[in-house]
């Protein structure tokens, strides 16, 4: 893959509360239609995508008027995911003709080898369908808490499990900056990355949102999952229609994570 051109056939896009949730309660289309117009340009091209959501949690709480400021327990977090999972369902489908699938993943599941060819088949079934599958983690169930199973990484364990040649991580960033670009004005944006060491990972601070389950420590951690299977990574302005163009036009934006022997 060219380091200024994208050239790709299959991707895992991450689309974090911040962006289905902008509010921190129910769903909104606000940062959504340019995200879904490039998927639906990029299907007509014959791409292959695959969406991993997060939201239900904030879905969740703005249907039951939970207020997610407070401190929120792990028995409630999962009650509001349960609630809210159907609402994310129905918010994508409205942005799409094609049909879309819900898959709900842990990570014991993408650690099961028989769980993980079950996964492939049923989403390479779903392609042959020109289905959308929207996958999240089963927060519902899921034993840990919901921080330790952050959708980033989740979305870097799908990119892998369907041989994607691409894994895009939507933030309310532009990218990897070597200093937090909300509090220095002199921060620069990370054009490419194709090793992470210490000093990348030293420009990583944790996210204060209480609706997020990571910062962007976990999206470095995805894209270096990733990137030793060779998958190219990008962590993109979900928030930016500017982004979604250059993308509809094969451009790179954001930071790219180069995948090895790329």
């Amino acid at each position: 893959m060219s380091h200024s051109n994208l050239n790709w056939n299959r991707a895992v896009v991450k689309v974090g509360s911040a962006l289905i949730a902008p509010d921190g309660k129910g769903c909104s289309t606000r940062f959504l239609l340019a995200l879904a117009d490039f998927i639906h340009t990029s299907m007509q091209s014959k791409k292959q995508v695959v969406i991993v959501s997060s939201g239900s949690v904030a879905a969740g709480a703005g249907l039951v008027n939970f207020d997610l400021n407070q401190p929120v327990s792990i028995p409630q977090k999962q009650a509001l995911a349960a609630i809210g999972q159907s609402l994310v369902m129905q918010h994508w489908q409205k942005l799409f003709d094609n049909q879309c699938a819900q898959i709900l993943l842990t990570r014991s599941d993408l650690e099961s080898e028989k769980r993980v060819f079950n996964a492939k088949n049923t989403l390479n079934t779903l392609f042959q369908m020109n289905a959308i599958p929207i996958i999240n983690e089963n927060d519902s169930v899921v034993v840990d808490e919901l921080v330790v199973g952050d959708n980033d990484n989740l979305a870097a364990r799908v990119a892998v499990t369907c041989n994607a040649d691409l894994l895009i991580i939507c933030s309310d960033v532009d990218g990897l900056f070597n200093k937090n670009p909300q509090q220095h004005c002199d921060a620069e944006l990370i054009q490419f990355v194709e090793t992470i060491d210490e000093t990348i990972s030293g420009y990583a601070e944790a996210t204060h949102n209480p609706i997020a389950t990571g910062g962007m420590q976990t999206k470095i951690d995805a894209a270096k999952f990733a990137m030793e299977s060779g998958i190219d990574t990008l962590i993109v302005n979900g928030r930016k229609a500017t982004t979604f163009e250059q993308l509809k036009q094969s451009k790179k934006t954001g930071t790219l994570f180069v995948g090895k022997n790329k």
